[in-house]
């Protein structure tokens, strides 16, 4: 399988002794002006804590730093596209491979005195920047993945309260529909005994007017 050398130009490691000398490097199917490297690192405000990273963009550059405790320091330059995670776990195990390589040699290592002995770590590093780069991008998919999965369950759960407030509110209509029937039956059923007892008194009227003649009628015959 072809090696993948887009996302890393330039690692070395270098030191300072008045000037910068850079003992070991490796340049990624591209050409590194080492001079340029050595004249950013001989800059006078270039003061570095060890273990502390520092990072910035040259164009469409990016540059990342580290120093030890020895006085070494470990430079990378990349994609600005690349991870700055990646570069930073990147430089941290260049400066472990490159001290379990040479160990104290790097101290008082001529200007790249080290390059042939550490090609092969080098370019294995790169190896692990690009496979570091494939693995954060499936996390990024699969963190986008989940963000859109979230925002379905939001949704779905949008839909379903939206559908429980929907079935809430059928449930008082429903309940205000039976209470108004309940009314409306009372009603009618009122109005209906109130014209019966009126119907019952207008008939009792009539009937006690009817026994009152009747009576009369008599007593004029007798």
């Amino acid at each position: 399988m072809a090696t993948n050398f887009s996302n890393v130009f330039f690692m070395c490691a270098a030191r300072m002794a008045g000037q910068g000398i850079i003992v070991a490097s490796y340049s990624y199917n591209t050409e590194t002006e080492l001079g340029a490297v050595k004249q950013v690192l001989e800059q006078p405000n270039m003061t570095m804590a060890p273990g502390k990273h520092y990072s910035f963009n040259v164009g469409q550059l990016a540059w990342h730093l580290i120093s030890d405790d020895m006085g070494l320091i470990y430079v990378m330059i990349c994609q600005v596209a690349y991870p700055q995670r990646c570069a930073h776990m990147g430089l941290e195990e260049l400066q472990r491979s490159f001290v379990a390589k040479v160990g104290d040699k790097a101290v008082t290592a001529k200007d790249r005195s080290l390059d042939k002995q550490c090609s092969s770590m080098l370019l294995k590093l790169d190896k692990l920047a690009s496979l570091e780069r494939k693995v954060d991008t499936v996390k990024l998919v699969m963190q986008e993945n989940v963000d859109a999965a979230l925002q379905n369950c939001v949704k779905l759960e949008s839909i379903e309260k939206a559908a429980e407030e929907l079935q809430q509110q059928a449930g008082v209509f429903k309940r205000n529909a039976n209470e108004l029937k309940n009314k409306m039956w009372w009603k009618n059923m009122k109005m209906r005994l109130i014209i019966a007892a009126v119907i019952i008194v207008i008939l009792g009227v009539i009937a006690a007017i009817i026994a009152v003649m009747t009576q009369g009628k008599k007593g004029d015959s007798s």
